[in-house]
C-alpha cells in the first residue's frame, strides 16, 4: 500500500491477488461529511431553523418610537352664537316673567277675581309705579337666569362652570373686591363734578316717588341688577368677542401677541359700549355719566378676566352700586327726606 490519499477510495478487482481474503471485509464506517471533504476541524457544527420558521423570527423587534400625541384643546365657550340664544332667551324670559308678576298680584287678591286683576294691572301701569316695574323686571331676571341655567347646563353639561363662575376665586378675595367696588363708588362720583351732568335724573325721579320705592331699587341694584348684568355682558358677551380672536388664532390667522394687545382691549370696549347705553336712560342720555358709567364697565371687564371669575365682577358691581345708594341714603337721611335728592 502507498500514502497517496487517492488509493484510500480504489475500489480492487476480483483478480487481484493482494485481496485475497479468508472472509468478509468490514465496512468502513461513513466519513464526517466535513472530513471527507478534508477538514478536520473541532468547531461546533451550527444549525439553522427548519425552513418553516420565518427567518424574521430570530431578528430582534424593531423598537417603536412612541408618537406624541397632543392634548386636545379646550373648547371656546361661550361663542357668539351662545351669546346670540341667551339674548334670544330674553323674550320667554319677558314674557314668563309678566306671567310670574301677575300670579303673585292675584294670590295677594284673589277675592277681586280677573276683572279686577286686570284692572290693577291697567293702574299701576299708567302710574308708573316703581313697585311694580321693579317686581316686572325682577320677575324678568330670575326666568332669565332660570331659562340659561337650564339650556346652557343641558348644553354644556354645566352652566356655572361654562360662563366660569368660580365662586371660589371670589370668597377668597372678598375684602379686597368690596373694596374695589367701593372705591370705584368714591372715583365715579369725584369724576362726576367734572363731567356735564343732569340735573335731574330719571333714576332720582324714581327715586323720590316713595320711600319703599326708594328702598326696592336699592335692594334691587345691589342684588339681581349686578347678578344678571354682569351675567349678560361679562359672562357671555366679554368672552365671546375674546373667543373669536382666540379662534383665529387657532386657525393660524394671527398671534398670540395680536390677541392680548388687540383682541382683548378690543373686546373690553365693545363690551362696554352696549353697557353704557343700556343705562343711557336713567342719566337722561347725558354723555357725561354715559362715558362714566361705561369706564365702570372697562373696570368690571377687567376685573373679571384677572379673576377669571364673574362672581367677582358681581361682587365689585354690586358694592359700587351700594356706594352709590348709599350717599342718596346719607343724603336723604334713610330716604325719609327725598325731596332733598331733587336739589
Amino acid at each position: 500500500m502507498t500514502d497517496d490519499p487517492e488509493s484510500l477510495n480504489e475500489i480492487p478487482t476480483p483478480d487481484d491477488p493482494a485481496r485475497e481474503s479468508t472472509g468478509p471485509e468490514p465496512v468502513p464506517a461513513a466519513a464526517p461529511a466535513h472530513e471527507a471533504d478534508g477538514l478536520h476541524s473541532t468547531s461546533p457544527v451550527l444549525s439553522w431553523p427548519p425552513p418553516h420558521d420565518p427567518l424574521v423570527a430570530m431578528q430582534a423587534p424593531p423598537t417603536e418610537v412612541p408618537v406624541p400625541i397632543a392634548p386636545p384643546q379646550p373648547r371656546l365657550i361661550p361663542h357668539i352664537g351662545h351669546t346670540l340664544v341667551f339674548l334670544a332667551l330674553i323674550i320667554p324670559a319677558l314674557i314668563g316673567g309678566y306671567l310670574l308678576t301677575v300670579l303673585v298680584i292675584f294670590l295677594s287678591d284673589p277675592k277681586g277675581g280677573v276683572g279686577h286683576l286686570f284692572a290693577r294691572l291697567s293702574a299701576l301701569t299708567k302710574a308708573k309705579d316703581l313697585l311694580f316695574a321693579m317686581s316686572m323686571q325682577g320677575a324678568l331676571y330670575i326666568v332669565l337666569w332660570a331659562l340659561a341655567a337650564l339650556v346652557f347646563g343641558l348644553w354644556w353639561h354645566g352652566f356655572l362652570r361654562g360662563i366660569q363662575w368660580n365662586a371660589s376665586a371670589a370668597r377668597r378675595r372678598f375684602l379686597l373686591l368690596a373694596l374695589a367696588g367701593v372705591a370705584t363708588g368714591f372715583l365715579i362720583t369725584i369724576a362726576g363734578n367734572y363731567v356735564p351732568m343732569p340735573k335731574s335724573a330719571p333714576i332720582l325721579e324714581d327715586i323720590t316717588t316713595s320711600r319703599t320705592g326708594a328702598w326696592v331699587l336699592m335692594i334691587f341694584g345691589i342684588t339681581l341688577a349686578p347678578l344678571t348684568e354682569e351675567l349678560a355682558y361679562r359672562g357671555f358677551l366679554l368672552p365671546s368677542l375674546i373667543n373669536i380672536f382666540r379662534w383665529l388664532q387657532r386657525k393660524g390667522s394671527i398671534s398670540e401677541s395680536v390677541v392680548r394687545l388687540v383682541g382683548i382691549p378690543l373686546s373690553i370696549v365693545l363690551t362696554s359700549i352696549p353697557f353704557a347705553l343700556m343705562h343711557a336712560e336713567q342719566v337722561s342720555d347725558s354723555w357725561g355719566p354715559v362715558l362714566l358709567i361705561g369706564c365702570v364697565s372697562v373696570i368690571l371687564c377687567i376685573v373679571r378676566l384677572r379673576m377669571r371669575s364673574v362672581a367677582a365682577g358681581v361682587l365689585v358691581h354690586a358694592f359700587y352700586n351700594l356706594t352709590l345708594f348709599t350717599g342718596l341714603l346719607v343724603q336723604s337721611d334713610g330716604f325719609r327726606h327725598l325731596d332733598k335728592l331733587k336739589m
